[in-house]
């Protein structure tokens, strides 16, 4: 469906553009304000993976939860000063991460099958008080974030060649190469690691790879992970700054978030979503590190589904005006759309009342930013 609606529309960049395009500047700032949520938030999650994974290296990590919020931090910080140079620098970075990030999955992937024990995947859940269906709409939500980002390809269009090209190929073969690695790295590491043991651990990659190869390679996967979660990161600390750029630039938000040094870097914006994602990783200090870990991806994945809901709905409406709905394209919507309103459904009633609350939060400041749309619109006139 982004790949459709990018080849259709290649200026537009990302989903908050192709809402506002098709239903106007309300479900336009809700579909962005959700966005730029999970953006911020889930790198509260990817801070706490990197500490998780360090944690193994610095026991000390997994004992002390202030120790893991200057961890998380300190890496958040980190990739938002990079982030304040160039965009050059960024994906320059980015190659290289992705490149280190497909070793120890591919290594995993391909030698781990040979040694696994079809024991381990039994019992298929261990919560007793769960269906077999709540069970997977419940791991449906969870892994929903672990692909969250698949349309990033589509955010930066204007500063991309080919755009209408480029993007949609990036977009699904980037997203179907990141399907097959996920999915046979899963299995093996269920394969590997009995359930009990697997959904306590805090690096599940480093314990695979000690089974596999001793432990004298554990601490070269637990690198190669800790690189690609800094990857991973400093992907998202773009988006962070450039979602409340855009909607400044409409006037559909705060006038100093259109604000940029002199490489057009919203540093503004940067430090302020930073800031905001430092105060989620307190507010989490009394929870273990999975229990935070969960609780936010939950958040953040909800919100993302949000996003991508609006986005199926406005491929559906102007497709059909302009003449490019396929019964290819329907099919798509449809199916993506199932499994969001099932993901939707398997992460409880909590979370979507959490995501609701960030909704409403952003009302008020929409609802200030009018005038400064009206004042926008009379420039351009």
């Amino acid at each position: 469906v982004f790949a459709k609606l990018t080849q259709k529309h290649p200026d537009a960049g990302g989903p908050y553009t192709h809402t506002r395009r098709v239903f106007g500047d309300t479900l336009g700032f809700l579909m962005a304000w959700g966005y730029w949520t999970t953006a911020w938030s889930s790198n509260a999650a990817i801070g706490l993976t990197f500490a998780s994974y360090l944690s193994h290296f610095v026991p000390i990590l997994s004992e002390s939860p202030y120790l893991t919020f200057i961890t998380a931090a300190s890496l958040i910080w980190g990739t938002t000063l990079i982030n304040c140079t160039t965009l050059k620098n960024v994906g320059i970075i980015q190659v290289f991460t992705v490149i280190v990030k497909l070793t120890p999955l591919i290594v995993i992937g391909l030698i781990g099958p040979f040694y696994i024990k079809f024991d381990n995947f039994f019992p298929l859940k261990l919560d007793g008080n769960m269906s077999n269906l709540q069970t997977i709409m419940v791991a449906a939500s969870l892994t929903m974030w672990a692909f969250t980002g698949l349309e990033s390809a589509t955010v930066p269009a204007t500063s991309i060649k080919n755009p209408e090209k480029t993007i949609p190929r990036a977009t699904i073969f980037g997203t179907s190469l990141g399907a097959l690695i996920y999915i046979a790295t899963t299995i093996v590491l269920f394969g590997l690691i009995p359930a009990a043991e697997l959904q306590h651990s805090a690096a599940p990659f480093v314990d695979a790879a000690t089974r596999l190869f001793g432990p004298i390679m554990a601490p070269v996967i637990g690198c190669c992970v800790l690189i690609s979660v800094f990857g991973g990161l400093n992907g998202w600390i773009l988006f962070v700054g450039q979602i409340p750029l855009s909607m400044a630039k409409d006037g559909l938000f705060p006038k100093i978030f259109n604000r940029t040094n002199k490489k057009g870097i919203p540093v503004f914006g940067l430090i302020f979503s930073s800031s905001l994602t430092t105060i989620l990783l307190g507010l989490n200090l009394d929870k273990s590190l999975v229990d935070q870990f969960n609780t936010i991806i939950l958040v953040g994945a909800l919100l993302s589904l949000f996003a991508y809901l609006l986005t199926a709905f406005s491929a559906i409406k102007s497709g059909f005006q302009e003449g490019y709905l396929t019964i290819k394209l329907m099919i798509a919507i449809i199916l993506g759309s199932a499994y969001v309103f099932s993901a939707l459904v398997g992460a409880g009633i909590e979370i979507i009342l959490i995501c609701g609350i960030a909704y409403l939060v952003g009302l008020p400041i929409y609802w200030m930013s009018r005038p400064r749309k009206a004042q926008a619109i009379d420039q351009k006139v």
